[in-house]
């Protein structure tokens, strides 16, 4: 890149437009352009990335706070958790909702390792093109199924989450993987709007794209013939886009047999992996960007 493409880039990308892009703040158009260049760009994404963290670090600020308040300790911690807001404001790196992308953290110190350790796997906020929000999107470590449905929730409590290293392919196919672990991501008609909006946007730019949909928890009744509200539909994306795979974990399977006495039966096309929260691993450490419903 000459020195006339990459200052007409920070030119184009400016703080002030990725601050509302991190914030969800862009209009469809101009996600589009950036949400595409992010993806390809990684200097541009570690930009992205230093404005998440800049916003983690004021979240943290307000993390610990004391239970069991009182009306009046209530009340002022309502008043913190404003001031908190205003402060992200100020920094224009507010709390989002949303898709997320993964992205390395920077090499830090013994003390500062330790502070920042829950951070280590945060992930940066990614407006989705040309697609409403899911309203169950969390910007959460990637990943930690005990969050996920109760009676699944372990099944994958043995997993170590690895260092997160992240591989720019010479062919600049975009590699994404999603991932549905909560039930009511799996009942919403909006997940499965979210994962066709992307795959469909990528053949609309006529770029290269393989997209995964890794399944585990309480998200298997996307892929369960027995639960899913979604057969049909799901059919017709396998069909119609040959760059998506739905994977369901064996992990999950295994324990609503063991657990339960569920056998679960997968909707035709559904791959079996050995387990969710590895794949999500391999997946991150071979350059894939992750999104969590």
């Amino acid at each position: 890149m000459t020195h006339r493409d990459d200052d007409n880039r920070k030119q184009e990308f400016s703080d002030e437009f990725l601050n509302a892009f991190v914030d969800n703040q862009l209009t469809l158009e101009e996600k589009d352009r950036a949400y595409l260049r992010v993806s390809q760009d990684e200097a541009l994404s570690r930009r992205v990335c230093e404005l998440r963290k800049l916003q983690d670090m004021v979240r943290l600020s307000y993390q610990d706070l004391p239970g069991a308040p009182t009306q009046a300790q209530a009340a002022h911690r309502h008043s913190r958790f404003g001031l908190g807001v205003a402060a992200s404001v100020a920094l224009a790196v507010g709390m989002a909702l949303g898709w997320v992308l993964h992205q390395p953290a920077p090499r830090q110190t013994a003390a500062e390792t330790q502070a920042f350790q829950p951070e280590t796997n945060r992930a940066v906020p990614l407006p989705a093109p040309r697609s409403t929000l899911v309203k169950t999107a969390v910007v959460a470590p990637a990943p930690d199924v005990r969050a996920a449905a109760p009676a699944v929730a372990a099944a994958d409590d043995d997993v170590p989450l690895l260092p997160y290293k992240p591989q720019f392919i010479a062919d600049s196919t975009a590699k994404v993987l999603i991932h549905v672990s909560q039930a009511n991501a799996a009942h919403s008609p909006e997940t499965l709007d979210e994962i066709e909006n992307l795959v469909r946007f990528y053949r609309e730019q006529h770029q290269s794209a393989r997209v995964e949909v890794v399944i585990n928890a309480g998200g298997l009744d996307l892929v369960r013939a027995d639960t899913t509200r979604f057969a049909e539909r799901i059919r017709r994306m396998q069909r119609d886009y040959d760059n998506l795979t739905f994977a369901a974990c064996q992990n999950t399977i295994d324990r609503l047999k063991r657990e339960h006495g569920i056998t679960a039966r997968l909707l035709p096309g559904v791959t079996v992996i050995d387990s969710g929260v590895a794949q999500i691993m391999r997946r991150q450490q071979q350059g894939w960007a992750y999104i969590r419903t």
